[in-house]
């Protein structure tokens, strides 16, 4: 059975290809596998193949919870952390 394939089409600044390329070369890799190597990395990594912070994707729950919290105007905005905490454990 054939594996699915997508295609990636992307622009550059010319120079930055010439130059990534001269080194994808020197390590023996063409633009394709270099480009299926950084995505296998990120996916393996779930992050960018190079040191940045992780990142956690939020659950869809959350996600509706913060888009409900965006649009509640009960309360807010607040000038200082301290007040915003105040509202948050505030008694109904």
């Amino acid at each position: 059975m054939k594996k699915a394939v997508a295609n990636l089409h992307i622009r550059l600044p010319a120079k930055l290809k010439r130059d990534a390329e001269v080194i994808m070369h020197a390590l023996g890799l063409d633009t394709s596998s270099a480009v299926r190597l950084f995505f296998t990395q990120m996916t393996l990594q779930q992050t960018l193949p190079f040191p940045l912070p992780k990142v956690k994707i939020p659950s869809k729950k959350a996600c509706r919870i913060i888009a409900q919290a965006l649009k509640d105007e009960t309360i807010g905005p607040f000038d200082t952390a301290e007040e915003a905490l105040k509202a948050l454990y505030a008694e109904d």
